[in-house]
């Protein structure tokens, strides 16, 4: 399939500017009799999303320091330009030890351009539980459309569901753009208000009032976690 082939060479392409431990780690791109591979790093683990099928919500503190993992692998590869454009607990893996890294950079753009030929054919490129609206409405994507997404996954640790998630794929890409989901504090009061405060920054419909940047992020979250701590 040309388009697989396509993406294959295309994770390859940006994957590999990225050398974190948040980060999975990509080597190279084979093809033996028709049949394609990207080769990475051997990593034993399991998705956060299979970790939210068996343990939701997730306590405070894991949701916070994995949410803090995500920030920091990311600030890398928005530092070399790029941007994820499809994170979602399906793309963060975990391992026994909890050290969690980014997967899956197959539909990633140039920070610079916002789009790759990949979008050029009129399809819409995300998973819509967790994109950002501009994304949805085919506007410039940038880093902050990954901040909204990290936001996203972190509601659904901290409350078990992700805040948009009835009706088909084209309703909940309206409730994103629409922007009316209930704060996670309403859905698990015992959320503390400053860690609300956090994810709802990152959801906001207007890219402007988002963090503007990961590393803005990381250390927002990692205030609520001495908070917690002392």
């Amino acid at each position: 399939d040309e388009e697989m082939m396509k993406r294959f060479v295309h994770e390859l392409r940006y994957s590999r500017k990225i050398t974190h431990k948040n980060v999975i780690r990509i080597y190279d791109f084979v093809s033996l009799g028709g049949h394609y591979a990207i080769s990475m790093e051997y990593f034993p683990s399991h998705t956060l999303g299979s970790e939210l099928a068996q343990h939701k919500p997730l306590p405070f503190d894991k949701a916070i320091n994995w949410g803090i993992d995500i920030a920091t692998g990311m600030a890398v590869a928005h530092q070399v330009g790029i941007v994820h454009r499809d994170l979602k607990p399906a793309n963060l893996l975990i391992n026994d030890d909890g050290l969690l890294k980014i997967v899956d950079f197959g539909v990633a753009a140039a920070a610079s351009s916002g789009d790759t030929q990949l979008t050029k054919t009129g399809y819409v490129i995300g998973s819509p539980k967790y994109m950002a609206p501009e994304q949805i409405l085919g506007k410039k994507v940038d880093t902050r459309a990954d901040i909204y997404s990290v936001g996203v996954i972190i509601y659904e640790m901290l409350t078990g569901v992700p805040p948009y998630s009835k009706g088909d794929h084209m309703a909940v890409m309206y409730q994103h753009v629409q922007g009316k989901a209930k704060r996670c504090e309403e859905l698990n009061p015992d959320i503390p208000p400053e860690l609300a405060a956090v994810v709802a920054k990152c959801m906001q419909v207007d890219k402007l009032k988002r963090y503007e940047s990961m590393d803005e992020l990381r250390e927002a979250l990692q205030d609520v976690a001495c908070a917690a701590a002392s």
